[in-house]
């Protein structure tokens, strides 16, 4: 029997030929491949007013196992928003084009402001400093905010940072640099390290941070994490959405490295 090489498997996906390159090269051992996705499990930090998932054990098994049946709210841990989470009659996880998940990832390292102010904002003279190092961000690429915050996943109440408003004070993109993104590089979607696009989420004009970002038509991933292990540069990103009927879906991440 033939065996077909993985870049002639990927042929519809032809807008991303140089995406099948790279996956070419990880499964033959010539790239290092980085989970950017936390572990789902009932300990992950729950914004926006939810529980904490807790899966539904229906069987116990040997050495402490058990057959559990996980719980699936759509925006659960690491996950992907769509333009139809906010706006009608947009297309869903299950309808969108699978090569629209296949990006050139830019990685923007704000992590040292953060430091100093925990609820920083990316500017646009942040991200035209990073163009100053690594030239122009590409068109269509996905744009990564690793601000360090992921080293909380473990302790949900410094995650979610809420303040005695309930506001949460977490780092993201300010709305001028989150306008720059899509109005001057026309971006395919942004990732970041929170759990939220553009901070304070929810506290300008009543709006949601991402709802700008949504309605012109990009996605959005949240709650990364091993953004400190990717270069400023040339990674590939494949995210890998559950391909629901929905705005929204949890999503494994994974980036190849140059």
């Amino acid at each position: 029997m033939r065996v077909l090489p993985l870049s002639l498997l990927l042929l519809p996906l032809q807008a991303e030929q140089v995406a099948a390159g790279a996956l070419e090269r990880a499964m033959l051992g010539k790239s290092a491949v980085v989970d950017l996705t936390h572990v789902v499990s009932e300990r992950a930090p729950a914004g926006g007013g939810q529980d904490h998932p807790r899966p539904e054990v229906l069987a116990e098994g040997e050495r402490n196992s058990a057959l559990q049946r996980p719980p699936l709210p759509s925006d659960l841990a690491t996950h992907l928003d769509l333009p139809a989470s906010v706006v009608k009659g947009k297309p869903t996880v299950a309808e969108v084009p699978a090569s629209e998940f296949l990006v050139h990832a830019v990685v923007v390292d704000i992590g040292a402001k953060v430091e100093q102010t925990p609820d920083y904002r990316a500017t646009v003279e942040d991200l035209q400093a990073w163009e100053r190092r690594n030239g122009r961000i590409p068109k269509g690429s996905a744009v990564l905010l690793h601000t360090g915050w992921a080293r909380r996943w473990s302790d949900a109440t410094r995650y979610l940072n809420l303040d005695a408003q309930g506001v949460p004070r977490v780092p993201g993109f300010s709305p001028g640099a989150m306008a720059f993104l899509i109005s001057q590089r026309d971006i395919r979607g942004v990732g970041m390290d929170t759990w939220g696009a553009e901070v304070p989420p929810g506290t300008h004009g009543g709006d949601d941070g991402m709802r700008p970002l949504l309605q012109a038509g990009k996605w959005q991933l949240v709650n990364l994490t091993n953004l400190d292990r990717l270069p400023a540069k040339g990674a590939k990103l494949v995210v890998a959405p559950l391909r629901l009927e929905a705005g929204s879906a949890p999503a494994r991440v994974i980036a190849i490295l140059p």
